[in-house]
């Protein structure tokens, strides 16, 4: 995917049910902040919206919340990290998905206290999944880079 992909669609599900624990939430607040992203509103309001067919538990639900909000709440920050370590590519040429997966995996490192390592190997699963065929070795060096500038542990 580019950034210039439909903007009113989700990134296609490869399977129509979310598991339900935290890689389903993950899944969950990708699809939310890609719509989000990609047409008029907020992604609280389409998590609300996918969740409630996703049926998921409310745990589940709560962590994707919290992936939602922490990615609103610090994007620029986020952002930020993103452009001095893709220092060779700029925002508007990342994928709009990996952006968000980089976001993502991002909030859960910097804010949530997900260890570095977990939250990267669930940002290549997304890449894997949701991204093009290598877009998974991009996420992985630019997460590998904003860690190591850090000195967060792998």
């Amino acid at each position: 995917m580019t950034g210039t992909e439909n903007p009113g669609t989700l990134p296609e599900l490869p399977d129509p049910v979310l598991p339900d624990n935290r890689h389903g939430a993950r899944q969950l607040a990708l699809q939310a902040l890609y719509w989000a992203a990609s047409s008029p509103g907020d992604g609280q309001r389409a998590l609300r919206e996918l969740g409630a067919e996703a049926g998921l538990s409310a745990p589940t639900l709560e962590f994707a919340a919290q992936l939602v909000d922490t990615v609103g709440q610090h994007g620029g920050e986020l952002d930020q990290f993103i452009d001095a370590a893709a220092s060779h590519w700029r925002q508007d040429r990342i994928a709009r998905i990996d952006g968000i997966i980089l976001r993502l995996a991002l909030a859960e490192i910097i804010h949530c206290g997900i260890p570095a390592r977990v939250a990267m190997d669930e940002a290549i699963e997304l890449a894997k999944t949701y991204s093009s065929a290598k877009a998974y070795v991009f996420v992985n060096g630019v997460l590998d880079a904003i860690t190591r500038q850090r000195g967060l542990p792998l």
